[in-house]
């Protein structure tokens, strides 16, 4: 790739309507292999404020364009050239740009949410300077690192992109996913990873002062060198040896409260006189960060019980009475949930990775007081990555932007559950009821 000037030509080259309608049909039937097509080549044009929304521009050459505020979203970019483009605050979500080439892009205040990055290319471009016949003026190279400052890409798909030395100051990757992503060296100060699944990406010598990983995943991640002074890792999902390691001194993290066989025997004893009494003697479990990590609570008795953010890894609550408690951001890893009542609980951002809810119930808790109402069970953007979830009964059951990848849900009912957003690549789905199920944007179904 050519460099691309960094403080732009005197003019870029801007097509009227009509021209602008052909190239890009042209370029529609090149994409779809039919006769007639061409390839549009709109390098150094001014596409700013364009109206591209839906197009098919897989493979396109936007090399230097201007296209700030246009309008793209859901929009089809797999693979196309975006080296040194101006996106500022262009309106990309939804769309799909995996593989495409965004080295050098300006996307301050842009928007992707939503949108496809996976295996996309943000890292730095030399960068020149043109004479008037676009010939490079020696010397004039230098290294322009891509800018996400301000960008807005809640839920968008990073999987395995390289963004080593990119600038994402205050952007916002809420729930988004990012796998094995490339960060290394890139100045993210202040930016929001809350929720986001960050499993296997390189984050050494970044600058992370101030970011946000509230109920982020950061299993398997590099932060060797990283500046992690002030940033939130509240209730986030880290292996041991990161938890133990000399950068994290710096973050705030969350300070767990340990509790006693005798303590929790005791606790659970009272939470119960509470529920016979409808409140009137006893006292509520209200038990939020506690670590209870391996303890055996077969039976539990936790309904209306406020668990939120609790560290519940490899517990034992086989059958376990869940419904209608609170247990939003809790760490249930590999935990024995098998025919537990999960009924009507919130569980919003909680972690099952490899969790056992075989049989389980997480659909809503019905005919609930005099009114006979229905309590909806809340399992937005939870995840159940390698969960084993056979026969389990989710029917009804708000599970938007949940993670099920490599998940087991043999025989599940997921009839009329709130699917959206939600991704079940590698999933075992033999046997599972989908009937009235909503799944806008739900990835891996088939």
């Amino acid at each position: 790739m050519k460099a691309v000037e960094a403080k732009g030509l005197e003019r870029w080259k801007r097509l009227g309507p009509g021209e602008l309608e052909q190239t890009l049909q042209l370029h529609e039937r090149f994409v779809e292999r039919k006769p007639g097509g061409r390839r549009a080549l709109l390098s150094l044009h001014d596409l700013s404020d364009a109206d591209l929304i839906c197009r098919e521009l897989s493979d396109i050459d936007l090399t230097g364009s201007r296209l700030s505020r246009a309008l793209m979203m859901s929009a089809v970019l797999r693979g196309a050239t975006l080296f040194g483009a101006d996106l500022r605050m262009a309106n990309l979500d939804g769309a799909d740009l995996a593989g495409a080439d965004l080295r050098g892009a300006c996307c301050r205040g842009a928007r992707l949410n939503k949108a496809i990055l996976a295996k996309a290319d943000l890292r730095e471009a030399a960068l020149g300077r043109f004479d008037e016949q676009h010939a490079v003026i020696l010397g004039a190279l230098h290294e322009a690192r891509t800018d996400l400052t301000s960008v807005e890409a809640r839920g968008a798909d990073f999987s395995e992109a390289k963004l080593s030395g990119a600038v994402e100051v205050r952007a916002d990757f809420t729930d988004a996913v990012l796998r094995g992503a490339d960060l290394r060296g890139g100045d993210l100060r202040n930016a929001n990873f809350t929720g986001a699944m960050l499993e296997g990406a390189n984050l050494a010598q970044a600058k992370l002062y101030g970011a946000t990983f509230r109920s982020a995943v950061l299993t398997g991640v590099d932060l060797g060198g990283a500046d992690l002074s002030g940033a939130d890792l509240r209730d986030a999902i880290l292996d041991p040896s990161a938890e133990a390691m000399e950068e994290m001194k710096g973050a705030i993290r969350t300070e767990y409260l340990g509790k006693s066989d005798d303590e929790m025997t005791a606790l659970l004893r009272q939470h119960a006189r509470w529920l016979d009494t409808q409140g009137r003697e006893g006292e509520r479990a209200v038990l939020p960060r506690v670590d209870l990590s391996g303890r055996r609570l077969e039976g539990a008795r936790l309904v209306l019980a406020i668990v939120k953010g609790a560290r519940l890894r490899r517990v034992s609550l086989v059958r376990a009475q869940l419904a209608m408690g609170d247990f939003s951001g809790a760490d249930l890893r590999g935990a024995d949930l098998r025919e537990a009542d999960l009924r009507g609980a919130v569980f919003q951002r909680a972690h099952f990775n490899e969790a056992n809810l075989a049989g389980a119930q997480l659909g809503p808790l019905r005919d609930v007081g005099e009114s006979r109402r229905e309590l909806p069970s809340n399992f937005e953007r939870a995840k159940f990555a390698g969960a084993n979830l056979a026969n389990a009964d989710l029917r009804g059951a708000n599970l938007a932007g949940a993670d099920f990848s490599h998940a087991n849900l043999a025989n599940a009912g997921l009839d009329d559950a709130k699917l959206d957003d939600a991704t079940f690549y590698g999933a075992h789905l033999h046997g599972a009821r989908l009937d009235g199920a909503s799944r806008e944007r739900a990835a891996g179904l088939p």
